[in-house]
């Protein structure tokens, strides 16, 4: 996976598109099913919890079925590249003192791997408007480079693939 140049407007703004879409559809399918269900399925005299969750489940099940058929499209891009950004940010994440570990032993796989990571992290909380995180990422990273310069690695996030996070699962 490479790193893109993202527009943070057009991200927000069709994140924000997306997200109120998805809820308006869920929030129809959701309440539509359970009435029906309820209606045609339920018991006047007692709780119809059972038939309004499986009215809300089907809903939900609708919503991610019809989503799922128009995410390819060239519309969400930017959404697609941000959620398999995070999704391989996640993955380092969850090794990432094993990778801290590897970096001090002078692995240059570690340090690519590390180097994409923040690079990808930053550009997340940059595209989310997180200040904060963005400014401790920063921070981190900067401590990161120090230490690559110390060990005497080439931290460039352009030669990460997704194949080095197989170097910390066979350890």
């Amino acid at each position: 996976m490479k790193l893109k140049e993202i527009d943070q407007t057009v991200y927000k703004k069709k994140q924000r598109k997306v997200a109120v879409i998805l809820c308006l559809i869920f929030a129809v399918l959701g309440l539509g099913l359970s009435t029906l269900l309820r209606h045609y399925f339920g018991n006047p005299e007692e709780a119809n919890t059972m038939v309004n969750l499986v009215g809300v489940l089907a809903g939900a099940a609708i919503t991610i079925g019809v989503f799922s058929r128009f995410v390819g499209r060239p519309y969400y891009d930017e959404l697609r590249y941000a959620w398999n950004l995070k999704r391989q940010a996640l993955k380092i994440q969850n090794h990432r003192h094993r990778w801290e570990l590897l970096l001090e032993e002078g692995d240059k796989t570690a340090a690519i791997v590390l180097a994409f990571y923040y690079k990808a992290t930053l550009q997340i909380q940059h595209l989310e408007g997180n200040d904060f995180g963005y400014n401790d990422t920063l921070k981190r990273e900067t401590k990161f480079l120090a230490l690559c310069q110390q060990q005497g690695v080439e931290a460039d996030p352009d030669l990460y693939s997704i194949d080095m996070l197989d170097a910390v699962k066979a350890q």
